[in-house]
Protein backbone atom coordinates (compact mmCIF):
# COMPACT_ATOMS: atom_id res chain seq x y z
CA UNK A 1 0.00 0.00 0.00
CA UNK A 2 1.53 3.31 -1.04
CA UNK A 3 1.51 6.46 1.06
CA UNK A 4 -1.57 7.95 -0.63
CA UNK A 5 -3.58 4.77 -0.15
CA UNK A 6 -2.48 4.64 3.50
CA UNK A 7 -3.62 8.23 4.02
CA UNK A 8 -6.97 7.43 2.39
CA UNK A 9 -7.36 4.37 4.59
CA UNK A 10 -6.60 6.40 7.72
CA UNK A 11 -9.04 9.09 6.59
CA UNK A 12 -11.71 6.38 6.46
CA UNK A 13 -11.43 6.08 10.23
CA UNK A 14 -12.37 9.73 10.77
CA UNK A 15 -15.84 10.92 11.70
CA UNK A 16 -17.65 12.36 8.72
CA UNK A 17 -15.73 10.34 6.16
CA UNK A 18 -15.94 6.81 7.57
CA UNK A 19 -15.16 3.67 5.53
CA UNK A 20 -18.28 3.87 3.37
CA UNK A 21 -17.15 7.19 1.89
CA UNK A 22 -13.45 6.34 1.79
CA UNK A 23 -14.16 3.20 -0.26
CA UNK A 24 -14.56 4.91 -3.67
CA UNK A 25 -11.30 6.81 -3.18
CA UNK A 26 -9.52 3.67 -2.06
CA UNK A 27 -10.98 1.73 -5.00
CA UNK A 28 -9.44 4.18 -7.45
CA UNK A 29 -6.05 3.75 -5.78
CA UNK A 30 -6.07 0.03 -4.83
CA UNK A 31 -8.71 -1.62 -6.98
CA UNK A 32 -12.22 -2.69 -5.98
CA UNK A 33 -11.64 -5.84 -3.93
CA UNK A 34 -8.60 -4.63 -1.94
CA UNK A 35 -10.44 -1.37 -1.20
CA UNK A 36 -13.50 -3.33 -0.07
CA UNK A 37 -11.32 -5.44 2.25
CA UNK A 38 -9.70 -2.35 3.78
CA UNK A 39 -13.04 -0.58 4.24
CA UNK A 40 -14.62 -3.70 5.78
CA UNK A 41 -11.72 -4.02 8.25
CA UNK A 42 -12.10 -0.35 9.15
CA UNK A 43 -15.83 -0.80 9.67
CA UNK A 44 -15.28 -3.68 12.05
CA UNK A 45 -12.55 -1.82 13.95
CA UNK A 46 -14.81 1.20 14.43
CA UNK A 47 -17.78 -0.97 15.43
CA UNK A 48 -15.66 -2.60 18.14
CA UNK A 49 -13.97 0.54 19.45
CA UNK A 50 -16.60 3.27 19.27
CA UNK A 51 -19.18 1.91 21.74
CA UNK A 52 -16.55 2.00 24.50
CA UNK A 53 -15.20 5.40 23.42
CA UNK A 54 -18.69 6.94 23.26
CA UNK A 55 -19.63 5.50 26.65
CA UNK A 56 -16.45 6.85 28.29
CA UNK A 57 -16.85 10.25 26.63
CA UNK A 58 -20.43 10.51 27.95
CA UNK A 59 -19.30 9.60 31.46
CA UNK A 60 -16.58 12.27 31.33
CA UNK A 61 -19.05 14.87 30.10
CA UNK A 62 -21.47 14.01 32.89
CA UNK A 63 -18.66 14.12 35.47
CA UNK A 64 -17.40 17.50 34.29
CA UNK A 65 -20.87 18.85 33.57
CA UNK A 66 -21.25 20.20 37.08
CA UNK A 67 -17.86 21.93 36.96
CA UNK A 68 -18.10 23.53 33.54
CA UNK A 69 -21.12 25.63 32.65
CA UNK A 70 -21.11 24.78 28.97
CA UNK A 71 -20.77 21.05 29.63
CA UNK A 72 -23.76 21.24 31.95
CA UNK A 73 -25.87 22.83 29.22
CA UNK A 74 -24.67 20.28 26.67
CA UNK A 75 -25.52 17.34 28.92
CA UNK A 76 -28.98 18.79 29.60
CA UNK A 77 -29.65 19.11 25.86
CA UNK A 78 -28.36 15.62 25.20
CA UNK A 79 -30.57 14.25 27.97
CA UNK A 80 -33.64 15.78 26.30
CA UNK A 81 -32.67 14.31 22.92
CA UNK A 82 -31.96 11.00 24.61
CA UNK A 83 -35.50 10.82 25.94
CA UNK A 84 -36.92 11.45 22.46
CA UNK A 85 -34.69 8.79 20.89
CA UNK A 86 -35.44 6.29 23.66
CA UNK A 87 -38.96 5.79 22.25
CA UNK A 88 -37.56 4.86 18.84
CA UNK A 89 -35.03 2.39 20.20
CA UNK A 90 -37.57 0.85 22.56
CA UNK A 91 -39.87 0.40 19.57
CA UNK A 92 -37.34 -0.94 17.03
CA UNK A 93 -34.47 -2.05 19.26
CA UNK A 94 -30.98 -2.86 18.10
CA UNK A 95 -32.10 -3.60 14.49
CA UNK A 96 -33.36 -0.03 14.33
CA UNK A 97 -29.90 1.18 15.30
CA UNK A 98 -28.35 -0.97 12.56
CA UNK A 99 -30.76 0.43 9.95
CA UNK A 100 -29.98 3.97 11.11
CA UNK A 101 -26.24 3.35 10.66
CA UNK A 102 -26.81 1.63 7.29
CA UNK A 103 -28.40 4.65 5.66
CA UNK A 104 -25.50 6.08 3.63
CA UNK A 105 -26.25 9.71 4.34
CA UNK A 106 -24.32 12.24 6.42
CA UNK A 107 -24.92 12.05 10.19
CA UNK A 108 -26.17 8.46 10.12
CA UNK A 109 -22.91 6.57 10.35
CA UNK A 110 -21.02 4.50 12.85
CA UNK A 111 -19.91 7.47 14.96
CA UNK A 112 -23.43 8.83 15.39
CA UNK A 113 -24.76 5.32 15.98
CA UNK A 114 -22.19 4.78 18.75
CA UNK A 115 -23.20 8.03 20.45
CA UNK A 116 -26.89 7.15 20.20
CA UNK A 117 -26.21 3.68 21.61
CA UNK A 118 -24.21 5.08 24.52
CA UNK A 119 -26.84 7.69 25.33
CA UNK A 120 -29.62 5.13 25.27
CA UNK A 121 -27.73 2.61 27.36
CA UNK A 122 -27.52 -0.06 24.67
CA UNK A 123 -25.05 -2.67 25.95
CA UNK A 124 -21.67 -2.39 24.23
CA UNK A 125 -21.81 -5.88 22.72
CA UNK A 126 -25.24 -5.26 21.17
CA UNK A 127 -24.18 -1.81 20.03
CA UNK A 128 -21.07 -3.27 18.41
CA UNK A 129 -23.13 -5.83 16.52
CA UNK A 130 -25.60 -3.17 15.36
CA UNK A 131 -22.78 -0.83 14.31
CA UNK A 132 -20.95 -3.60 12.45
CA UNK A 133 -24.11 -4.77 10.66
CA UNK A 134 -25.18 -1.24 9.76
CA UNK A 135 -21.68 -0.19 8.75
CA UNK A 136 -21.24 -3.23 6.50
CA UNK A 137 -24.65 -2.67 4.95
CA UNK A 138 -23.78 0.98 4.25
CA UNK A 139 -20.46 -0.07 2.76
CA UNK A 140 -22.20 -2.57 0.50
CA UNK A 141 -24.79 0.00 -0.58
CA UNK A 142 -21.94 2.27 -1.64
CA UNK A 143 -19.77 -0.50 -3.11
CA UNK A 144 -22.33 -2.54 -5.08
CA UNK A 145 -22.66 -0.12 -7.99
CA UNK A 146 -18.88 0.03 -8.35
CA UNK A 147 -18.52 -3.72 -8.03
CA UNK A 148 -21.29 -4.28 -10.58
CA UNK A 149 -19.72 -1.82 -13.02
CA UNK A 150 -16.34 -3.47 -12.53
CA UNK A 151 -17.83 -6.87 -13.22
CA UNK A 152 -19.50 -5.63 -16.40
CA UNK A 153 -16.33 -3.92 -17.61
CA UNK A 154 -14.09 -6.88 -16.76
Amino acid sequence: MDRTALMLALAGLLPGLEPRYAFPLLAVRLGLLPALAVAAAETLALALALPLVAERAWLLLVRWGGRLGIASRVTARIERAREKARRLVSRYGVPGLAVFVAIPLPVTGIYTGAVVAALLGVPRAKAGVALAAGGMAALLLVALPALGAGHLAG
